[in-house]
């Protein structure tokens, strides 16, 4: 790399190469820097009153750390980890061990308070977002189904509190370029208007060598709309948001677990994903003299199409193209007390609610074998049925490409009401109880249809010609399944000042059950080579479904000012229970993935933030977490020489969670003139042993990056030169085995780049 590239980090320098060579086991961290969330569902907006784990990242702390999406807010967070998968297809969250890497989500989502239901639309641009508030830990009875890990809550820039025009360009190596253009206007004091456009794009990092081209590259375009109203009691709310996205992704090399090294990027299939994404809603609310009530309706649809060479090497093996159209309606009704202003005076808030949605996902996904496929997966079916004497004559398979079909329509219908109490300066001032409980109903049906043609020799032994014909199979059916969860909450505070308290948690969650539709090739395979034509319905819905997975979470917490004037910080120890635990693994076969309920887990740790001002000028955050998590009870199954052996995952580490998250942050603002101000902010974010399997026997030890950004501002300029991974760490963002090989994908490597924004 070219010496003028590093220029940026030589001046970020000492700080950067004096813990270069660092090898401390201490991982992973966050920073919060501001104290007043906007959580509708929250008695009270000053976060040191809250009786729970949450972090809030500020829009200041936005552009510090140069957050542009959803996978970048778990950086700076204590105990929580978003793997890089390659796309925006998959945003799998994990908090404290507890997240998912297929199907439902383990953490929920909400946008200006709408919720986003499934987690391939987690994934989009940030651009004019205000704040995001992270709550970890289950938080069930006031958000209900899979919200077991935690929530997210996304906020948007209000049009009531900015005016003007704001536009961004940024220009950055690997061909990556990013504008935003945003308006705010007021029209009174009642009301304002904003409309936003956001374009990416970027060149990528990785190239596929079997093609010479960008394995990758990203193009994204969007834009939002936000009316907000506001007049004596009553507030309005709308917003439309939508983004069009394509990506080349899944940009896996091949791993030699030997010699611990990968491949080059290569394959010959297409590995794209494409998506538009549009979500609008509208919310109200009126405040009375001794209530406040709010409604929230939300809608979102996304349709999306994923074309994937499934075996990432350049053999024809076989493929897939995945498309999903999802619509769905939320309505949510809240009545609760006024915001707690004085303790003295409201000794008593509650809260009550409602809540409703109906999620429609139809997905599509034809599995594709071509010739290799055949030769080295579907023929050797045949061949072993023929040999262990099961199939009396010999059959080979003629075609040259063989489409597995699958047509899968699941609607979900969810209800649930919630009520949640605060009782203050119950026996003695300062302490204050919190109860409350959710009863949540949910109905999920599928409709599934899945067929195959396949043309087949069969010589039968002896002299006799070979026969070909034509076999036909399909696997039709439906199914519904319900669930009825009550989710119960209590906590005690005690505040020793409006700043500074403890407080003890115990609450249950789940994340919901479903369905497999990603195993289906996996079932056709061997429907293709049974000889029976019939299909036992009853065996295939047990085998798709799996059951709810549900948690205690205990925790023990507080937060406060522990120097005034000069260090605060908060920290929670917690202990969590989970059982039928969702676990994805690849289905018998190995053609499609699947969740099992695995059994019991217990993940128990520890995290806490410190923020500091170092003098007049300088501010220091830190953000540490660590977590240890452990299947309790694991029993499986593997496939060995052809047959099925019984194997225990019992007392392994939950995969896919990191034993430690540290994040370190430096902050430093100095006037140049009246009118000009430099700033440098400096973040080192770490992660500690992680597994990537339930058997324990792959993982990526502890790594840390460094990311800076200097900017130069005066009235309504601003000049930005900034970095991530200034070291140009090499390490690997994920990895998975399929069909006896194992893949990994490759992190982003150094990146610098400019940013210029006016405002007007």
């Amino acid at each position: 790399m070219n010496i003028k590239y590093r220029l940026f980090p030589i001046i970020i320098g000492v700080f950067v190469f004096a813990n270069a060579n660092s090898q401390t086991q201490s991982d992973s961290v966050y920073i919060l820097d501001e104290a007043i969330v906007k959580n509708i569902k929250k008695e009270t907006s000053n976060i040191s009153e809250l009786p729970t784990s949450v972090s809030v990242i500020s829009v200041s702390s936005i552009n510090k750390k140069q957050i542009q999406s959803l996978k970048e807010v778990s950086m700076s967070i204590p105990n929580v980890y978003i793997p890089d998968y390659g796309t925006k297809l998959t945003s799998s969250t994990y908090i404290r061990g507890i997240g998912s890497r297929m199907n439902t989500p383990a953490i929920g989502l909400y946008v200006d308070n709408i919720p986003y239901l499934d987690k391939s639309s987690f994934d989009f641009d940030f651009y004019d977002i205000d704040r995001i508030e992270v709550l970890r830990g289950t938080q069930g009875t006031l958000y209900g189904r899979n919200a077991i890990g935690g929530i997210v809550n996304i906020h948007t820039c209000s049009p009531l509190e900015y005016e003007g025009t704001r536009i961004n360009i940024s220009a950055a190596n690997n061909e990556k370029y990013r504008t935003q253009i945003s308006h705010y206007a007021r029209a009174g004091k009642n009301f304002g208007m904003s409309i936003s456009a956001n374009y990416n794009k970027d060149g990528g990092f990785l190239t596929n060598t079997y093609k010479g081209e960008s394995a990758d590259k990203l193009a994204s375009f969007g834009g939002r709309t936000h009316l907000a109203y506001k007049k004596n009691r009553f507030k309005a709310d709308y917003t439309l948001s939508y983004e069009d996205s394509k990506q080349n992704g899944f940009a896996y090399s091949l791993y030699d677990k030997t010699t611990q090294t990968a491949n080059p990027v290569s394959y010959n299939d297409a590995n794209e994903y494409k998506r538009k994404l549009l979500t609008t809603g509208i919310s109200l609310e009126y405040e009375g003299r001794n209530f406040v009530v709010i409604s929230t309706l939300g809608l979102q649809y996304f349709s999306d199409q994923m074309d994937l060479d499934q075996d990432f090497t350049p053999k024809s093996i076989f493929t897939i193209m995945q498309t999903q159209h999802q619509r769905s309606v939320s309505e949510e009704i809240i009545i609760k007390s006024p915001d707690n202003k004085n303790n003295s005076k409201f000794n008593y808030q509650w809260l009550f609610g409602a809540f409703g949605f109906y999620q429609k996902m139809n997905t599509q996904g034809p599995v594709t074998f071509k010739r290799d496929g055949i030769q080295s997966i579907i023929q050797p079916v045949f061949d072993n049925l023929y040999a262990s004497g099961a199939m009396p004559f010999k059959m080979t398979v003629k075609d040259d490409e063989i489409i597995i079909g699958g047509d899968f329509e699941i609607p979900v219908k969810s209800g649930a009401i919630f009520h949640q109490s605060t009782f203050n300066n119950i026996l003695f001032k300062g302490l204050s109880l919190t109860a409350g409980l959710r009863f949540d109903c949910e109905k999920i049906n599928i409709d599934y249809f899945s067929s195959s043609k396949i043309t087949i020799g069969v010589k039968m032994p002896g002299t006799a010609p070979e026969i070909v014909q034509v076999k036909n199979d399909t696997i039709n059916g439906k199914n519904s399944k319900n669930y009825i969860q009550l989710l119960p909450k209590i906590s005690l505070k005690y505040s020793f000042s409006p700043a500074v308290n403890i407080y003890i948690l115990a609450s249950k969650g789940y994340k919901s059950g479903g369905y497999n539709n990603q195993m289906f090739s996996d079932l056709m395979q061997s429907k293709m080579a049974s000889r029976n034509s019939e299909t036992n319905i009853d065996a295939v819905n047990e085998v798709i479904s799996y059951k709810p997975e549900e948690s205690w979470n205990f925790e023990v917490g507080g937060r406060g000012e522990l120097i005034k004037g000069f260090l605060s910080g908060d920290f929670a120890v917690f202990f969590i229970r989970s059982t039928n635990q969702q676990i994805a693994q690849f289905a018998p076969q190995g053609l499609g993935r699947m969740m099992k309920n695995a059994g019991r887990s217990t993940s128990k740790g520890m995290e806490f933030t410190l923020r500091s001002k170092i003098c007049r000028n300088l501010y220091f955050n830190a953000a540490y977490g660590y977590t240890h998590a452990k299947f309790d009870v694991y029993n499986d199954t593997v496939k060995v020489n052809g047959t099925n052996q019984p194997v225990s995952y019992s007392n392994n580490f939950v995969p896919m969670t990191p034993q430690h998250t540290l994040m370190l942050a430096l902050d430093f603002a100095e006037c140049i003139t009246s009118s000009a101000q430099i700033r440098c902010n400096l973040q080192y974010y770490g992660y500690g042993k992680t597994y990537w399997t339930e058997a324990n026997n792959a993982w990526r030890g502890y790594y840390g990056t460094f990311n800076g950004k200097i900017t130069i501002a005066q009235n309504k300029y601003e000049f930005s030169i900034w970095s991530k991974n200034i070291l140009n760490k090499k390490y690997y963002s994920f990895y998975f085995e399929s069909l006896g090989n194992a893949f990994v994908q490759r992190a982003k490597q150094f990146q610098w780049g400019i940013d210029v924004s006016v405002r007007f």
